[in-house]
């Protein structure tokens, strides 16, 4: 008898190892920010939400500053949202916290010869749902299902309520001898100085070329979003994306 309760202790004691570890594979290949998955895995406060070589925890997210407000598919504004905008001219208007900073950066980008124009600043729900309704209707044209078509125009015009231009805090800017948003948009002088210099004045490129796979967003070298003159630096220096930085991939 006592051999056979020692042999049922064994079983549950491997069970139980098993099936923790489990946990930890699933967790260490995947990701989690579930913290009673975090902790049956056996992390600490860190757990595995770290993207490689990043400084910054997923959890830091949330007491992050207003200027490193993620705004994507996984994560739309939030229902209270509100922002105080400032015209910054030609009838576009963004977050008042990041007026003076955009307008010293398409100044600078002037004096340094390349004539930079806003094409798209802040936008209302009514203004995003219209531009994404636009693009499903485009995509079924093209012989898309409507699962399909929602699916291929949320790459390309963000699902409303999870765009950027509703924060206030993003702008497309594009050279005033082309002024088409596509990726021809890179080979132009303003789009050159742009990239250089954008981390100086607070603004990264949001959606890079090789980061499609976190964003969700296809590239868009027109798209620059504010998140600070600190984080700018880092980011653009490192050559990651937002959603790195902050401690979230996909």
């Amino acid at each position: 008898r006592r051999r056979l309760g020692g042999l049922f202790c064994l079983a549950v004691f491997c069970l139980g190892f098993l099936s923790g570890k489990a946990v930890t594979l699933r967790v260490m290949k995947y990701g989690t920010r579930n913290p009673q998955v975090q902790a049956a895995a056996g992390f600490g406060s860190e757990g595995n939400d770290m993207v490689p070589g990043s400084q910054r925890e997923a959890s830091d997210v949330k007491n992050s500053g207003w200027n490193l407000l993620l705004v994507n598919r996984e994560h739309p504004l939030p229902s209270e949202f509100t922002v105080t905008l400032e015209s910054v001219g030609e009838g576009h208007q963004v977050d008042q916290r990041i007026a003076s900073d955009l307008l010293d950066m398409l100044e600078d980008g002037k004096k340094a010869g390349c004539d930079i124009l806003i094409v798209s600043s802040f936008r209302t729900m009514k203004k995003q749902t219209q531009l994404y309704e636009q693009k499903v209707k485009q995509m079924k044209s093209q012989g898309y299902t409507q699962e399909r078509a929602e699916e291929e125009a949320g790459k390309i015009v963000a699902v409303p309520g999870t765009s950027e231009h509703q924060s206030g805090l993003a702008v497309d800017l594009a050279d005033a001898g082309y002024t088409t948003l596509d990726e021809r948009q890179q080979q132009t002088d303003s789009y050159q100085w742009l990239v250089r210099h954008c981390a100086e004045y607070g603004f990264i490129l949001r959606y890079p070329n090789d980061k499609t796979g976190i964003t969700g967003i296809i590239y868009e070298p027109w798209h620059f979003r504010y998140v600070g003159k600190e984080a700018a630096t880092e980011i653009m220096e490192r050559e990651i994306c937002l959603e790195e930085y902050l401690g979230y991939s996909e």
